[in-house]
């Protein structure tokens, strides 16, 4: 059975190219870096994600829903990745005084410390062989401006995902 026509621009084989090629890009050096997360930091690229947000946050506190939202997952899933960090012993759960109904991801000593230590390291590595050096400056200042473009275009660029990535502690 023949397939029903669809009303497209005429270059929409090129836009459908070039979607899947970043799209599956974007797979291809997540899985890498994060085989190499595993590989040498015992953790997941998503549960490093979390630890350089509890770093980097004041008193290295986030409530579950910040940190859900600071690292672009749904509350669920940040409780599940929070809960293999406890396990770990790299992240306590707690609940503020003022807010019985809210629980917090805190950083602990181990967990600060397996950061510095092995994540961080791991990380800037494993980023720098899968992504950084296959591409020039040219490229990463494009797909930097591209990707914010397409962000904005669909309402979901927020600064704070991104201004923390120097991994280095905000002042306050």
């Amino acid at each position: 059975m023949p397939w029903p026509e669809i009303d497209v621009p005429a270059d929409h084989g090129e836009a459908l190219s070039a979607w899947l090629h970043a799209q599956h890009g974007v797979q291809v050096v997540q899985a890498a870096i994060s085989a190499r997360m595993e590989a040498e930091a015992g953790c997941s690229l998503a549960e490093h994600q979390a630890l350089v947000r509890l770093a980097t946050a004041p008193q290295h506190r986030m409530s579950m829903l910040r940190l859900a939202d600071a690292i672009a997952i749904n509350p669920s899933g940040a409780t599940r990745l929070v809960e293999r960090l406890v396990r770990r012993g790299w992240v306590a759960r707690e609940q503020p005084p003022d807010n019985r109904r809210q629980t917090d991801a805190v950083l602990t000593e181990d967990g600060y410390r397996a950061f510095l230590d092995r994540t961080r390291p791991a990380y800037h590595l494993a980023l720098v062989d899968s992504f950084s050096a296959l591409l020039t400056a040219r490229e990463l200042a494009d797909l930097q401006r591209i990707g914010r473009k397409l962000l904005t275009g669909h309402g979901a660029y927020a600064e704070h995902r991104y201004v923390a990535w120097s991994d280095r502690p905000q002042a306050t």
